[in-house]
């Protein structure tokens, strides 16, 4: 039966949807790979610990946890880790996050330790055929003095060994490698490698290799990649034949590697490849008859299909999922962890034609439809070409605002920078809309999935062009009845954070910003940061490293500590102690500037949280101080009681 909303100011309304709900909701899932008929995942719990458990669907489909409680398979490699644990047969290789040591689990035991490495950090595993060893992306700290970088390498382990063993040294000398791959018969290994200063999806290289007796590798050769045509995601076919994605006239598509030259399997203006953020990550999966399942992003939207490798014909399915993390496949069919707009993430399993099976984990649905806010993707324009974002009107099923006024907006700027706003249903955004916010997550220039022009127009410009973007997608919204001009603010973590503040500092168009462990200045995060970025800062700025003047000038031009005296909008700062990618340093510089000059200044730190919060009481804490604080400036009264946060010079 129909019944009238009640009418109320936009940004008071009641929520179905509390903070706490929010922090329960962060399941995240993680890896998932097939492994003949059965399907493994790995399920982040906010609830245990929090802890990540891997979790086994078997071929009747019923679903185990694999991982007893104590343990957490979570790598820090790279600090971002990922690739926290493979499997082969009846064996499951993991890392274990509070010693980062690896652990066998063999025919159900429980968790044996594989190695006791001092120092050392484990990621990317992969079983050999044979089953008798185990590789590795190893990283491993010295300690030698604050600036020190970890050595990475390629390291092996004997399952059948006690965890005596040290790592055997299999590839080194270059500064990063990822996704060693045995092929079928074990008798070649395939892997990605790059250097400094370039990030892997600028540079990274595919080699391979045979293998020899001893288990070493002989007769190593570059198949693909290299600075400014990066290759990504390795993957031998049942058969032998050895996929990867790379640069095709602009886009990254799939290729097949060959004896003189590579073949690309399906040129298309579409993006197949993924930024090499995390260990692990996958695009497509071989279905073992000669066809693959894959996604890619068209225009900043989701497509996933069936490839037939032989014909190049592209079969796009017809699924619900907007968002996706992971992907694997066997003869059994293919999973697919990501979400769907209105339904939280989780497993998707799907036939090896395409038809949707079940769905063994996650993929709720929290809200009613009508509290239920969908992004509507939005395409504006700038001086210099498209802009994209993804715009979430206010929902509630209980609620409308009056007639003649606009929401307040929360405009949401992406970290990476090369990254992409995150699509599909997203509890914490819901937290906003069904309070009667607007929120629009900007895809700036400098974005993924739009092709290699649009990611490659933020080399040189990052802190001017990601700022200019946030200004233009809040102030077209505003001129198209989207949101109250008056009423706009802005956040952002990570480098997000660095466009907060510049956003801030180069206009007034925002009331207020949340910076959450964000970039304040470029010239101490070049010296403090670590090893995996430590060269991304140059190309971002667009100077050479080895030119100090040059770098100083631009440091200075692009920090927000720089233009702090231009910021008059209150801010709020969210901050971990433990974050070794942008070190507590960066947040309390920047709010001490702010707050002296009389800037209104919130300022919170989290003990034990890194770069991104995981802890329930903190998200709890983060969501509700920055609510609170942004209805005090724009002088909104919420429907419910909010903890007061501290506000410096208000």
């Amino acid at each position: 039966m129909a019944h009238d909303k009640t009418t109320t100011p936009y940004g008071t309304w009641p929520s179905p949807v509390a903070a706490a709900d929010v922090a329960l909701a962060g399941v995240r899932y993680g890896l998932c790979t097939m492994n003949n008929e059965a399907l493994y995942w790995s399920e982040f719990r906010p609830d245990a610990g929090p802890r990540t458990v891997i979790v086994r669907r078997d071929a009747n489909g019923k679903v185990s946890d694999v991982l007893p409680p104590g343990f957490s398979a979570r790598s820090r490699v790279h600090e971002y880790g990922g690739g926290e644990f493979t499997v082969a047969g009846d064996c499951v290789v993991f890392v274990n996050d509070s010693d980062q040591d690896l652990y066998v689990i063999e025919s159900g035991s429980g968790p044996r330790r594989l190695s006791r490495a001092a120092g050392w950090r484990f990621a990317d595993m992969v079983l050999a055929p044979h089953g008798s060893r185990v590789l590795a992306v190893g990283e491993h700290h010295d300690e030698q003095g604050p600036h020190s970088m970890p050595q990475n390498a390629v390291v092996s382990f004997e399952v059948s060994a006690d965890d005596k063993q040290s790592p055997g040294l299999i590839l080194a000398g270059r500064d990063f490698y990822a996704c060693p791959r045995f092929n079928p018969d074990g008798t070649c290994l395939a892997w990605l490698a790059w250097d400094l200063p370039h990030m892997p999806w600028q540079a990274a290289e595919l080699w391979v290799a045979d293998i020899g007796k001893d288990g070493g590798i002989r007769n190593a050769r570059h198949v693909a990649g290299g600075p400014g045509s990066a290759a990504f995601q390795p993957h031998w076919s049942p058969q032998g034949e050895l996929y990867f994605v790379a640069n095709h006239e602009g886009w990254g598509n799939l290729h097949v590697a060959g004896e003189s030259q590579n073949t690309v399997l399906f040129p298309d203006k579409a993006e197949f490849g993924r930024p090499l953020w995390q260990f692990g990550m996958a695009s497509y999966a071989c279905l073992g008859d000669g066809r693959i399942a894959a996604s890619c992003w068209r225009d900043g939207k989701l497509e996933i299909g069936l490839l037939e490798t032989e014909t190049g014909a592209w079969f796009k399915l017809d699924t619900e999922l907007v968002r996706l993390d992971a992907i694997s496949g066997s003869s059994a069919g293919f999973a697919i962890a990501g979400g769907t707009d209105s339904s939280t993430p989780g497993i998707w399993f799907f036939d090896k034609n395409g038809d949707f099976v079940d769905r063994p984990a996650g993929g709720d649905r929290p809200l009613k439809t009508g509290d239920v806010s969908v992004a509507r993707q939005l395409r504006l324009h700038t001086g210099s070409g498209p802009l994209h974002g993804l715009y979430y009107p206010p929902a509630n099923a209980e609620t409308h605002g009056p007639t003649g006024t606009h929401p307040p907006l929360i405009v949401s700027a992406h970290g990476g920078p090369t990254a992409m706003a995150k699509r599909g249903f997203d509890l914490e955004k819901q937290y906003w809309t069904t309070r009667g916010f607007a929120f629009l997550d900007v895809d700036y220039r400098g974005s993924f999935g739009y092709g290699l022009a649009y990611m490659r127009a933020l080399d040189g410009a990052w802190g001017v062009t990601d700022a200019a973007d946030a200004i233009t997608a809040a102030r077209t919204a505003a001129e198209e009845g989207l949101a109250d001009a008056a009423a706009m603010v802005i956040t952002g973590g990570s480098a997000g954070g660095l466009t907060v503040l510049n956003a801030l500092a180069s206009s007034q168009v925002f009331a207020a910003g949340a910076c959450a462990y964000g970039v304040a200045d470029l010239a101490s995060l070049a010296r403090d940061t670590h090893k995996f970025e430590a060269g991304y800062l140059y190309s971002l700025m667009g100077v050479d490293r080895d030119d100090p003047k040059a770098l100083a000038e631009v440091f200075e031009l692009r920090s927000p500590l720089s233009h702090a005296d231009k910021i008059v909008s209150p801010v709020i700062f969210l901050q971990g102690l433990d974050d070794a990618v942008v070190p507590p340093s960066q947040s309390r510089v920047m709010a001490a500037s702010l707050r002296s000059r009389g800037v209104p200044v919130a300022y919170l730190e989290f003990e034990g949280e890194g770069h991104g919060f995981r802890k329930p009481q903190t998200v709890i804490a983060a969501l509700e101080a920055t609510h609170g604080f942004f209805t005090r400036i724009l002088n909104l009264v919420p429907a419910a009681d909010l903890p007061r946060v501290k506000i410096d010079n208000l």
